[in-house]
């Protein structure tokens, strides 16, 4: 009667030493091949580094599509001054550093081009101060500065100026074809102040 039992045991023994479906490794490639995938790196649209005196600035924009951010860093005699992150609508086309009047307080101004199908111009503009920064605006189109007026604005700097071209629309141009030639609008930034002031404009063919 004890033969029954006795072949039970040897059975629960073998089973006990069977391989196990799962094996356990020290192989590091095993390990990173199960591993969760990296996240895809943020892509960077623009990236420019500017000098103006004893300060410096890093600009970059990151993301896609219509809403980015644009990071800035900023160093006065090597050390960080200042960092800051924005929401931007667009795509940034150029940025400047300059001294447009003549203080020794240093001006970042960045171009921004909006998304939309008239690719309107912003102008952001930040004037840097011992402590701190001034926010600089840019005013309105107004009155016969304004006329024909439907964006695809571009910017730059002339001298201590800030110069705006756009092209002029007439009244039965479709958006893709303006026939009235182009407007100069030229800017000024008065001392202390934080507003740029509009000098004059003209009208010139394209």
């Amino acid at each position: 009667m004890k033969k029954p039992l006795l072949l039970l045991s040897v059975a629960l023994l073998a089973a006990c030493d069977a391989p196990r479906a799962t094996t356990e490794t020290s192989d590091p490639s095993a390990l990173r091949s199960t591993a969760a995938p990296a996240a895809p790196a943020t892509p960077v649209s623009f990236r420019k580094e500017l000098n103006e005196g004893d300060h410096r600035f890093v600009l970059q924009t990151t993301g896609e599509g219509a809403n980015r951010q644009l990071e800035m860093r900023v160093e006065k005699g090597g050390k960080e001054l200042a960092t800051n992150t924005q929401a931007i609508e667009g795509t940034v086309s150029d940025a400047v550093a300059t001294n447009l009047n003549a203080d020794k307080f240093p001006e970042l101004l960045v171009f921004v081009t909006d998304a939309g199908s008239g690719s309107y111009g912003q102008l952001l503009g930040y004037e840097f101060l011992n402590q701190g920064r001034r926010i600089l605006s840019l005013p309105e189109l107004s009155g016969p500065a304004a006329q024909g007026y439907k964006g695809h604005d571009t910017f730059r700097v002339e001298g201590q100026q800030v110069v705006r071209i756009f092209p002029i629309y007439l009244d039965a141009d479709p958006n893709c074809c303006p026939s009235g030639g182009q407007r100069v609008v030229h800017y000024s930034l008065p001392a202390g102040g934080s507003a740029f002031q509009q000098v004059d404009y003209k009208n010139q063919a394209r």
